[in-house]
């Protein structure tokens, strides 16, 4: 990511929006149909605001009915399935970046590269409170938590990190330290590289 190419087009695309970017699949228990409704109360709120889903799944069905029902298909774009190289490009155009996980054993107990993406292009975070993920944004101080599921809790944290930029710009900065200097594999594979030699012992 530090060699990436930015895409001056979607840049151009979203300069005028407050972006709340999602990227990857968009499988149910991903958490985006909380992200739509919350879209739903935050478009009174925030004017320029534009949810972008960039990614796919069957299921994708469901959520554009949402959006269809909801009547925000204006605030709402379903990009697909994008050649990951445009990922930095999409990343760099946002305001926010989410990740509103359902709370279950596997969310609760593995990170989403998503994470780490948005946090390397010092960009604030908004994440539920699936265990892994919720540890890593305290540790790294680097967004605010929400409530898996709860739409309310989604919209309030939304609305803290749009009023207060320089709080976004902080989380922004957090975030992309913490790749630089502690979340990297040179460092995180020491502890890894020790196991293993005393093992041979």
């Amino acid at each position: 990511y530090n060699k990436a190419e930015i895409e001056q087009k979607i840049i151009e695309k979203y300069k005028s929006n407050f972006v709340l970017l999602y990227v990857g699949d968009t499988g149910i228990r991903r958490g985006l149909q909380t992200a739509i409704e919350a879209t739903s109360v935050l478009k009174d709120k925030i004017p320029t605001i534009k949810l972008v889903i960039v990614g796919s799944n069957s299921s994708d069905i469901f959520l554009k009915q949402q959006v269809e029902d909801l009547n925000i298909k204006r605030y709402v774009d379903f990009e697909g399935w994008q050649n990951e190289n445009l990922f930095p490009s999409y990343i760099m155009a946002s305001s926010i970046c989410i990740s509103p996980l359902h709370r279950n054993l596997h969310h609760d107990t593995t990170y989403a590269n998503k994470i780490f993406q948005y946090m390397s292009f010092a960009k604030p975070l908004l994440v539920s409170d699936a265990t892994s993920q919720k540890n890593i944004v305290e540790k790294a101080q680097s967004g605010l938590i929400h409530k898996a599921e709860n739409v309310d809790d989604f919209v309030e944290k939304a609305l803290e990190l749009y009023h207060v930029e320089v709080a976004r710009i902080k989380f922004g900065e957090n975030g992309k330290a913490f790749i630089e200097n502690d979340f990297y594999w040179e460092k995180t594979s020491e502890k890894l590289i020790e196991l293993y030699a005393n093992l041979n012992e």
